[in-house]
């Protein structure tokens, strides 16, 4: 158990981790329209993203921020972004908590956050907008104040586009491997559709064919796959093996405790000297004594001597005996 506790620790760390941001629009229309940010949960495990942070703000300045209160105070870097929400409220946001319906994602799925400057809206209602005609940078942290993921919106990007991960390029299991390619889509062609609160989804896994290229013929699957139930066995064999040991130790220590226990009982009794003083042994040939003559010798012949009668044969003793009233 405590091995397999061990084991999920990697898997806790780097849950919120694989939340990546995934398509991104300016601006609806050209009249206007807020825009909006997607995320994808690309882990295969349900992910909780509250008190994650989204922001605006570069990491380069965040990372001085932080590193500039915690150097002067033990606090803690996600309470010094706590505190950077109320200081700069319009642009950094804190995913609130208690939400917890809305906030946990569902493995392999989306959530879209609403960049309309108004988190009175609702727990997805980022408190800044994003702005046409201008590079747009968006960062999203993790409740220790990690970089998670972050992406430049081009000033290019029209009214009516967004900025997405194209549905070819391989989606990042950490960031800064460089394999996530964007690509803007119009909305034209079944090819660069707008899917909001749909995630473009690839009829490949990237894990899986990754793994198909390295080994085509299964081997190393196979190898693996034995390697594993082979461990386990000979892991069961070791706990087994150190459980019967420990076993027997154990009742060979009782057994010599019993055994050891008449004799420090005989060595407990005071020694006589091999000879019973004269009161014991008066009183040992009193009690056989009386033992042995506990009844006079008898022929062992019974003699039933007949009465005249009992109180069964006589009738006037069966009736009740009225008081004598004396007058």
């Amino acid at each position: 158990m405590l091995l397999c506790a061990i084991l999920a620790l990697p898997t806790l760390a780097q849950g919120r981790k694989n939340v990546r941001i995934n398509e991104v629009m300016v601006q609806q229309d050209s009249t206007g329209g807020n825009g909006w940010i997607e995320f994808y949960n690309s882990s295969y495990s349900t992910n909780a993203v509250e008190k994650m942070f989204i922001t605006t703000l570069r990491d380069k300045e965040v990372q001085d921020h932080i590193k500039k209160v915690t150097s002067t105070s033990k606090v803690k870097p996600n309470k010094v972004l706590i505190e950077w929400c109320k200081e700069r409220p319009t642009e950094i946001y804190e995913i609130p908590r208690g939400d917890e319906r809305n906030t946990k994602i569902a493995p392999r799925t989306h959530f879209v956050m609403e960049a309309d400057g108004d988190p009175k809206a609702g727990t997805f209602h980022l408190p800044f907008t994003l702005k046409a005609g201008q590079d747009n940078y968006v960062a999203l942290y993790d409740v220790n104040g990690d970089l998670v993921d972050s992406v430049m919106i081009p000033a290019t990007l029209k009214p009516g586009e967004t900025f997405a991960v194209d549905k070819e390029g391989r989606l990042p299991s950490v960031l800064g491997d460089d394999k996530t390619s964007w690509t803007v889509k119009d909305g034209k062609t079944i090819n660069t559709a707008i899917t909001k609160g749909n995630y473009n989804a690839r009829e490949v896994n990237e894990n899986i064919e990754k793994f198909r290229e390295e080994d085509p013929h299964g081997y190393w699957i196979a190898l693996l796959a034995m390697s594993v139930v082979f461990c386990a066995l000979a892991l069961l064999y070791i706990c087994f093996k150190l459980f019967g040991k420990f076993a027997s130790r154990n009742l060979n220590d009782e057994s010599k405790e019993q055994a050891a226990a008449p004799a420090a009982q005989a060595a407990a009794v005071p020694a006589t000297g091999g000879d019973l003083d004269g009161e014991k042994m008066a009183a040992i040939c009193f009690a056989l004594y009386q033992h042995l003559n506990a009844h006079d010798n008898e022929s062992g012949v019974l003699t039933l001597s007949p009465r005249d009668g009992t109180a069964w044969s006589s009738k006037s003793g069966l009736m009740r005996e009225l008081p004598v009233i004396k007058k």
